[in-house]
């Protein structure tokens, strides 16, 4: 998945700007295509600077992060304790998601297995309505207050007392 997250060029729409700066989001579920993907896209960039006669672009990593990867054991053993703490109702599985978070960086910095879990905090008629559900880093995502930060401490003790000492 690609996203153009930011895009600035010129001030004024009858002056044609000097220079154009734009930022993207790459995320994919797979080292290797993620290869494939960056260099796709300095190809293109590439190539529709000098279709247009413009300069070589400069092309500049800002961030990268290694894919955020759930360790099967330890994921099944994490929820198996939030079951019996929060309740079997209470945790699903969802598919793997397209995010752009750092979070696997912690786990392959210092080589331990990791287990990245979400936990939800809309009023039931946002869940129950008949738009999208905001997610985090969205401009509509707001949850509530309660009972989202007990939840949320809840099950960060409940995974941690559940991998201490192991």
């Amino acid at each position: 998945m690609v996203t153009i997250a930011t895009f600035h060029g010129g001030l004024k729409e009858n002056i044609i700007p000097a220079s154009a700066e734009f930022t993207l989001n790459v995320r994919t579920f797979d080292p290797a295509i993620r290869k494939k993907v960056l260099a796709s896209l300095r190809r293109i960039i590439s190539a529709e600077a000098a279709a247009s006669g413009a300069p070589e672009p400069t092309i500049e990593v800002l961030s990268q992060f290694p894919r955020n990867y759930n360790n099967p054991e330890a994921t099944a053993a994490v929820m198996d304790e939030f079951k019996r703490e929060l309740g079997e109702d209470s945790v699903v599985e969802v598919e793997p998601m397209m995010g752009s978070e750092d979070f696997g960086a912690l786990a392959q910095a210092i080589d331990v297995p990791s287990v990245f879990w979400m936990f939800g905090g809309h009023p039931a008629e946002v869940m129950e309505g008949d738009g999208p559900v905001p997610v985090n880093h969205s401009p509509f995502f707001a949850p509530v207050m309660e009972p989202t930060l007990s939840t949320g401490v809840k099950a960060a003790v409940t995974a941690l007392a559940s991998r201490v000492g192991k």
